[in-house]
């Protein structure tokens, strides 16, 4: 009885001990308030759903996940000092997020001084896994390169001809820029871009820019507008018949349900658009139950797409840590190279060398739905770069 006693005890101590464990301490930061907040707000509630889920199955390496949130902004500054404070203060063993590239590329650098892993799970300048790649970084959505040749691509499909070109002048928005003309001697070689047109982030005011390109005689607009920039044009633009001629290809994931349910039935015609998830439509079989999943932790069928997003990227850090079987930095980065997970859109991996993922996007035109106060995706292409 001594025995069985001793050993009672000596197992109460080891479960004690476990549960003790310090927790692993993810640090998260997104737009939560301001115009970046319609896309940053999904993207903490996939992050979220994303913990809740690895936490009812026993965390990360049998550890409970902490989820440290902040709100960056849009703001690099901001998001620098308060990334610096996540991992002096607060000491988190991971960073993810950011929304704005300007944002992204500023926690790089906070990664790459503090030597802690950051997985930038929205912004897509090329810059972050190119000529600022750095052993730390690591990038789980799309990049400008990618998105900027399908745009071209699509320029070339509808043989559209003169080309007014619409980006925000900073970073995603000018490596959007080089990306397309990049792509176009070859995807779009009889097409001319005849008028350029950088208004500022945050811009609000596109009345002195609306005349401009009506009277360059464009019959397509290629532009990276996203978000409440874009819904800001068309209020501004559609009641003078902008849309009525000019086709619209546009990066910045406008054809997600965000932007769609925002603006219903302001939701202009001849848009061709992207988003890297639709609540409606799936290209792998796991997506429906992550739908069902997200629609029940937010009360509403209709998910926005950026919840992906933020789940994919704490997915990511987790199946790192444990294949490093470590939440050490080095170790953790070591695992993230050419690592494969299975997420709701399919298999991801991510290159070795450029430390980027190869995510795809779903491109197509927003269309009239006639039982559906809001625009739908429709035909749907998922283009997945190899």
């Amino acid at each position: 009885m001594k025995n069985i006693a001793m050993l009672v005890a000596v197992g109460a101590l080891c479960a004690g001990t476990a549960f003790a464990q310090e927790p692993i301490k993810i640090g998260v930061l997104y737009p939560l308030t301001g115009g970046g907040a319609v896309y940053g707000v999904p993207a903490m509630a996939g992050h979220q759903l994303a913990i809740e889920e690895l936490n009812a199955k026993g965390g990360i390496l049998g550890r409970k996940i902490e989820s440290i949130e902040r709100d960056d902004k849009l703001n690099p500054a901001a998001a620098s000092s308060t990334m610096k404070e996540l991992i002096t203060k607060d000491k988190v063993d991971i960073v993810l997020g950011g929304l704005a590239s300007s944002v992204g590329l500023a926690m790089s650098e906070v990664s790459k001084q503090e030597k802690v892993v950051y997985i930038s799970t929205i912004p897509k300048t090329i810059q972050m896994t190119t000529d600022k790649l750095h052993k730390y970084v690591f990038r789980t959505a799309s990049n400008t390169d990618l998105e900027g040749d399908t745009m071209a691509l699509l320029v070339g499909k509808y043989k559209l001809a003169k080309l007014c070109h619409l980006e925000l002048d900073y970073a995603y928005g000018n490596d959007l820029e080089a990306g397309i003309l990049k792509a176009m001697p070859k995807r779009a070689p009889d097409a001319k871009i005849v008028l350029t047109l950088k208004p500022k982030l945050g811009a609000t005011d596109f009345n002195p820019f609306i005349p401009q390109v009506m009277s360059a005689g464009c019959d397509g607009v290629i532009s990276g507008l996203w978000g409440p920039h874009f819904v800001s044009w068309v209020k501004q633009a559609a009641p003078l018949g902008f849309f009525d001629k000019i086709k619209w290809i546009s990066g910045g994931e406008i054809g997600s349900h965000e932007i769609a349910g925002e603006l219903k039935g302001e939701y202009p015609d001849n848009v061709i658009s992207n988003t890297y998830e639709l609540w409606y439509h799936g290209n792998d079989p796991s997506h429906a139950a992550f739908q069902a999943r997200l629609a029940k932790k937010l009360n509403t069928q209709e998910t926005p797409q950026w919840a992906m997003l933020g789940y994919i990227g704490v997915m990511y850090a987790a199946q790192a840590m444990e294949k490093a079987k470590s939440t050490d930095a080095d170790k953790v980065a070591a695992a993230l190279e050419g690592l494969t997970i299975n997420t709701p859109v399919g298999p991801l991996t991510i290159d070795p060398k450029s430390h980027q993922a190869n995510i795809g996007q779903f491109w197509g035109p927003m269309v009239k739905k006639p039982d559906r106060a809001y625009r739908m995706m429709e035909p749907v292409e998922y283009i997945q770069p190899k």
